[in-house]
This record gives C-alpha cells, structure tokens and sequence, in this order.
C-alpha cells in the first residue's frame, strides 16, 4: 500500500521505549467539498460496530477531548439527535520489512604489481606492492528482514441524510510500543491533524516529549 511504502521512507524508529522515541506517521484523507461544520455543531463520537468493541470505546474520551482541543462545544458520546456522527475503528498490524544491506569484506591491503623496463635492455623489473587505505570494500549486498508493528486509526463522518462528508485513515509505526500507547497517541494526534477542508495526503514525524513513555 502507499502509505506503507511511504512509512519505510520516513521510518527512524527506535529498537525500544524510552525518553526520546521517535514515531513516523501518515494521515490520508478525503472529504465533501461542501463540509461545513459550524464548532457549536452537535457531534456523536461512536465506535464502529465491526470493530473491536473494547478498543474503540476505550479511546472515545481521548478524541472527545481531542475535538474539545480545537473549540468544538457540543462533541460527546451519546447525544440526542447529532447533527454529525462520528464513527471510529483502531486497528493493529505486525509488517515485515525488507531492506538491502551491503556486504563488506575485509580485505583492506589488495596487491598491485607495477613493472618496467631497464634502460638500454629487454630486461624488465616488477615490483608488487599493497594499497594502503582502512575503508572496507563492498562485494555485494544481502536482504535484511525486520519486523514493526502499524497502528491504524480510521474514522467517518456523516450527516443526519447518512451522507459520508469525511472519511480519514492514520498511521503511526512503531517496532515495539504498547499498542494501547499508539493508539491513545492516534486518537488526540489525528483530530489534531484533521483538515475539513481539504483532502489530506501527508506523512510526518514525530519526537515525543523527553518524559514520554511508550510502554
């Protein structure tokens, strides 16, 4: 998938958590030219039925807040009659990536052998001796297979017809953060990011606070 192949680009992962963890993302959307939503709009945040019914209610505070965040008024679980839904899935995905490496050998000292001719004879002198340098020469390249782990956040907006106005996926990677961590992280970054205005196709990076744990 692009976005995917996008992540690989932007992947500068760390191999644990810690205090400086480094987290590469992608939010790709699409969205109604005519979306026009007003902050005192009333918006039902809803978990998506096919869904893992567990994760994606944990995370509905998160992205309340996270709409609350941007001075949107009236954005709760259950409202009466919303003029918008939101519906909201989190997924999770164990990816193997492919890279190439080079292969070195350890031949620092390759032989040469430089000859020439004695003045006034056919005799010929030759002399073999060593390239001095310490850089390790590349003899060819291998396939290194890693494993991450990909943290999805989708969502769906609509209005009181059911029409769609606002459908988003957002990614973040991660080789061995707590899933519940990535996802906490997706809910109050992707609202952050959300553009209701135009289509998104961005990938970005992300270093989280020094305090941060990811466990």
């Amino acid at each position: 998938m692009k976005w995917f192949a996008v992540f690989v680009l932007f992947s500068a992962l760390l191999s644990g958590c810690s205090s400086s963890v480094k987290l590469s993302g992608h939010n790709v959307s699409n969205v109604s030219s005519n979306i026009n939503i007003d902050s005192s709009a009333t918006i039902a945040v809803l978990p998506d039925p096919n869904g893992d019914a567990l994760t994606n209610e944990r995370y509905l505070p998160d992205i309340v807040a996270a709409f609350k965040e941007r001075g949107f008024t009236n954005v709760s679980e259950s409202p009466s009659d919303p003029d918008y839904k939101l519906v909201v899935n989190f997924t999770s995905e164990a990816k193997v990536e492919s890279t190439q490496v080079p292969v070195f050998n350890n031949e620092h000292n390759l032989p040469y052998t430089i000859c020439h001719k004695e003045p006034g004879s056919d005799t010929r002198t030759c002399f073999t001796r060593y390239r001095n340098f310490m850089e390790p020469i590349v003899s060819g390249y291998k396939t290194v297979e890693s494993q991450t782990n990909v943290y999805s956040f989708h969502y769906t907006l609509t209005d009181r017809q059911n029409k769609l106005l606002l459908d988003s996926t957002n990614t973040v990677v991660h080789a061995s953060c707590s899933k519940w961590k990535m996802f906490e992280f997706l809910a109050k970054d992707a609202i952050a990011r959300a553009n209701f205005n135009n289509p998104v196709d961005t990938p970005y990076a992300v270093e989280m606070q020094e305090d941060y744990s990811c466990e």
